[in-house]
């Protein structure tokens, strides 16, 4: 995408305000540290704060420490790339990551591993761990935050936020297209109609194999919307 440079933002969890993509670890951390001091008691887990990172777009998770990496790689399946039932593997330079390991041994704090979707049109993201803490929760995994839909404009009108992709066209330039400029672009791209027409969507997986959104989160999984 380089029609312009794209502001990333998400909303907090436990405040609804809106933080910037550099910002908002460090916001959610001071949620968390409060939580924990508030939860004592025999009740209390571990969880492990993750984020997840794709270039523009972002997640931050919480995750229980028990829980296995199989847990986290369903949620990315569910969220932002399943399309067709590929295979999928986390990885790390210097040590394996297998689904059966428990979360809170592979996300120490500053441990950055990779996590890739299909072995053909391969999606990859990154999880870095940021820190662990003890809560009392019953939840699995917690959204924490995710980046609002990220402003991509029509590159033909400029005026309205793009709804549509033309993935045979933006190898060679960007090819984003609000909805009336979809059918102009269908005039003259025949593989617009025919197979390379798709959806914006709130997803690094948006454009690849047959993905059209996300089945959780879906209020976020939009285009940007005017306001």
């Amino acid at each position: 995408m380089t029609q312009t440079i794209l502001t990333s933002e998400g909303k907090c969890l436990y405040c609804n305000q809106i933080f910037s993509q550099k910002e908002i670890g460090k916001h959610l951390a001071k949620h968390l540290a409060e939580k924990e001091k508030a939860d004592t008691g025999d009740k209390v887990q571990n969880y492990c704060h993750i984020e997840v990172e794709a270039n523009k777009m972002f997640l931050h998770l919480l995750v229980k420490g028990d829980a296995t990496m199989k847990k986290i790689d369903q949620f990315l399946r569910e969220i932002w790339l399943e399309c067709c039932g590929h295979m999928s593997e986390f990885g790390h330079k210097q040590f394996k990551v297998s689904m059966s390991y428990k979360v809170k041994f592979v996300f120490e704090p500053q441990v950055k591993i990779y996590h890739d979707y299909d072995f053909g049109t391969t999606t990859r993201v990154f999880l870095k761990g940021l820190k662990q803490y003890q809560l009392n929760l019953k939840e699995n995994i917690l959204l924490l935050s995710r980046n609002e839909p990220l402003k991509i404009m029509c590159v033909m009108c400029k005026s309205e936020p793009a709804v549509n992709l033309c993935t045979s066209c933006n190898y060679d330039e960007d090819a984003f297209f609000c909805e009336k400029c979809s059918e102009k672009h269908e005039k003259v791209c025949s593989d617009f109609a025919d197979y390379a027409g798709m959806p914006v969507v709130n997803s690094p997986r948006m454009g690849e194999c047959g993905y059209e959104g996300g089945s959780i989160d879906t209020e976020r999984d939009s285009v940007y919307k005017k306001i």
